[in-house]
């Protein structure tokens, strides 16, 4: 199983962990959240979040779900990406987060796919009178 590891801004990355819990009925393994706050201290974080990496990975890999592609979060994860074993991707949306807990159990590969193909189909713009 693929661990899932959210590194956000703020409170973001736990509130959609919270989200996702409560879609599909608290059956969420090995997904984890991390915090990046203005202040943090760039040796520490990468213990940090090599600790949670570590926790995580249960031999599969662990994919990183970013918020914005060029900030602090995505930047500092650079320097943690190990191909085959991390990877990461940037603009994390609740339907990324569905999908990818959704395939946790494929290849890296697949999984990331798939993610990037929620968080497309899960932009959609609503039309008066449309079903949901």
């Amino acid at each position: 199983m693929i661990g899932i590891l959210l590194i956000t801004h703020g409170e973001l990355g736990k509130s959609l962990v919270k989200c996702a819990a409560y879609i599909l009925g608290n059956k969420l393994q090995f997904i984890d959240s991390f915090v990046i706050e203005n202040d943090y201290d760039q040796e520490n974080i990468y213990k940090e979040i090599s600790k949670k990496i570590n926790l995580l990975d249960q031999g599969d890999g662990v994919l990183i779900l970013t918020d914005i592609f060029g900030a602090t979060p995505c930047n500092i994860i650079t320097k943690i990406i190990t191909p085959g074993k991390v990877h990461a991707i940037a603009g994390v949306n609740l339907p990324m987060l569905i999908r990818s807990i959704s395939y946790q159990n494929e290849s890296l590969n697949i999984l990331i796919d798939r993610a990037i193909e929620g968080a497309q189909d899960g932009i959609i713009q609503i039309q008066s009178n449309q079903s949901c």
